[in-house]
């Protein structure tokens, strides 16, 4: 029997996963960079944090849209204050999210193509 994740599993699995890697490249006294070595490493890093920033604003506008169809619909209630107002501010802070997100993927494209040139000269860690 296959089971299908949560979509907030997923996203849940997004964040740890850049929690481990902050985890992983902190510096120790054994390594001023933790487990990234070679230039390579942060080429492909960046690919993929790049790759996760151009995917963000599609979740942020689906989730959007999720939470305005249930608000059409009238199928929201609200602890507190009117559900209308809820909806409201989290469809524009998405919004904004998104804007951000862009800019992200935008800076982090340019950092991708700045890394990609460099190679590594020092001595060759097995």
């Amino acid at each position: 029997m296959s089971t299908t994740r949560k979509p907030q599993d997923n996203a849940d699995t997004a964040a740890e996963a850049v929690r481990k890697f902050n985890h992983a490249t902190l510096p120790t006294p054994r390594s001023r960079s933790g487990s990234l070595h070679y230039p390579g490493q942060a080429y492909s890093s960046v690919a993929a944090f790049k790759r996760m920033a151009q995917y963000l604003p599609q979740s942020f506008a689906q989730t959007s849209g999720f939470l305005t169809r249930l608000h059409l619909e009238g199928t929201l209630t609200a602890d507190y204050g009117l559900v209308a107002d809820h909806v409201s501010a989290a469809t524009t802070a998405l919004a904004e999210a998104s804007r951000c997100a862009d800019m992200l993927a935008d800076a982090l494209n340019r950092a991708h193509s700045a890394l990609a040139p460099l190679g590594y000269s020092g001595d060759i860690e097995d």
